[in-house]
């Protein structure tokens, strides 16, 4: 189960908003709305301050991650009330201690009465080394025990749609003319998506199997039957994705053992790519090794041991000259700004590649590919349509980019992070118009767990690698756009 809003309005009353760490009742430092530790898994010090913003987000994460763990724990089923209620309390006391409560015993016995005069026990805290009621914790049990125990009022679920890849009950397999793999997903007798792989890769078909929980089994259709007619999606290895830049003037062959300035060239291109994980050294060993068979493998198509860097290689790492972005329409505006929109294109892991161009005087100058939203979330909606903690793309309309905020110094991608997800740098964005939107706490970092399980991103806009964000702060320093168009083909977004 998820959260409803009832489950955040009643966290946030008792938790109250505070951007300077402070020492709650008890003598921990907190801040934020109620958050001890951060989702990099840093605790909270006297002296840190945060925006808003990022309360938001503390909150989000923290949350997201208690409705998970209390899903597990519950074994009798509990309507949405009883759902926030519990988490508002395991927010509060921890997920560890509710496992050990009498209160998850008498629910998980079918005793609800019971379980609800539980929460009316849990109203001390340790000050001065001693236990005594807190005033506040027993009005917030009582809340909470007032909203377990409330008949209708229910909020939906922040994410009680189901997506299209859960409806599907079983999958196709054909060739098309082109000899390219299609995969036709179906529920029961109806077509529900069509993907075109486009490259065959028995990995790339592997992924797709997992985005669709529900189905069952994985057919190869007779030779003779057609394709279903219907919209294809296309499917991609990232390596599809060609980063743009200025290749260093290097075409010294490079193999193991080789020693130099360009060896950590190498190195930290093959790091911005998401290849390399080690120090930059000036010294071509085994980690280096490594990555570059990993980058050939992915971006010739091969399977090799070869890591030898030649200069067909060298022109590789910078995009092989990548096809320019398409000429955009006769301009009425000499404004400079960024415009977000759909493709019919999918990695493969299953969220949309969406295009992320940069206007400078009216004009379209680059354009970078990326992601937004989380697998099987992918839904895009108007600002008023849009719910906040769904893990969606954010809303069509117009939003303000703020400046650039680093983890660590300016530039340094390498250093600290703000947590898992988000990376070393990130620009935050605010929402304009048209009208107003629950969502909040969207920004543009990097998809920086992408390769640790955790594609896509929670409605926030994300590059695939470092070196596509270096170019999209290259833009942000060339003419300081802060507008940004988000157009998902709704009607609801302004003109530049």
């Amino acid at each position: 189960m998820q959260i409803s809003q009832n489950c955040l309005d009643l966290i946030k009353k008792w938790e109250g908003l505070f951007l300077n760490a402070y020492l709650d009742p008890v003598g921990i430092p907190t801040i934020g709305y109620g958050t001890t530790r951060y989702p990099n898994g840093q605790t909270v010090r006297l002296g840190d301050r945060i925006s808003e913003r990022d309360a938001e987000r503390y909150l989000g994460s923290e949350c997201s991650r208690i409705a998970q763990a209390i899903s597990q724990l519950i074994k009798v089923p509990v309507n949405q009330n009883q759902f926030d209620a519990l988490v508002s309390f395991s927010y509060n006391v921890g997920t560890g201690a509710f496992q050990g409560s009498t209160l998850l015993r008498k629910l998980n016995q079918g005793d609800y009465q019971g379980a609800a005069n539980e929460f009316r026990r849990w109203v001390n805290g340790v000050v001065g080394g001693v236990k005594v009621p807190l005033p506040g914790l027993v009005s917030r049990r009582a809340d909470e025990r007032r909203l377990f125990l409330k008949s209708g009022g229910e909020e939906k679920p922040f994410e009680g749609e189901i997506s299209e890849q859960d409806k599907v009950t079983w999958l196709e397999g054909y060739r098309d003319e082109n000899k390219k793999t299609v995969v036709v997903a179906w529920n029961q007798g109806e077509v529900v998506e069509i993907l075109t792989l486009e490259k065959f890769d028995k990995d790339l078909l592997a992924s797709i199997f997992p985005q669709y929980k529900n189905a069952r089994y994985f057919v190869i259709a007779p030779a003779n039957k057609p394709i279903p007619a219907g919209e294809r999606t296309s499917v991609f290895n990232l390596s599809d994705i060609h980063s743009e830049g200025t290749p260093p003037k290097l075409n010294r062959v490079l193999v193991r053992g080789s020693e130099g300035d360009d060896v950590r060239t190498l190195q930290k291109r093959l790091k911005d790519l998401g290849y390399y994980e080690g120090e930059f050294e000036r010294v071509f060993g085994k980690k280096t090794e490594l990555a570059v068979i990993e980058f050939k493998k992915d971006y010739f198509g091969l399977i090799t041991d070869n890591a030898t860097v030649e200069s067909i290689t060298w022109k590789k790492l910078w995009g092989d000259d990548p096809p320019p972005p398409p000429p955009a329409p006769p301009s009425t505006t000499n404004k400079n700004y960024l415009l977000l929109t759909k493709t019919n294109r999918k990695d493969r892991y299953g969220c949309y590649v969406l295009n992320l161009d940069y206007f400078k005087s009216g004009k379209l100058q680059d354009r970078l590919e990326v992601c937004c939203g989380a697998p099987r979330r992918q839904f895009f909606r108007t600002a008023a349509r849009s719910r906040a903690m769904t893990g969606e793309p954010l809303p069509e309309g117009k939003w303000y980019i703020q400046d650039i905020i680093w983890a660590d110094s300016k530039d340094n991608y390498y250093g600290r992070i703000f947590q898992s997800g988000i990376g070393p740098v990130t620009v935050p964005l605010d929402y304009i118009e048209p009208g107003t939107t629950e969502r909040s706490a969207i920004e543009i970092h990097i998809d920086w767990n992408r390769n640790y399980g955790a594609p896509g991103t929670v409605g926030c806009i994300a590059t695939y690698n470092i070196a596509d964000y270096k170019r999209l702060v290259g833009w942000l320093r060339d003419t300081d756009p802060r507008d940004l168009y988000v157009d998902w083909k709704l009607g609801t977004c302004p003109k530049p």
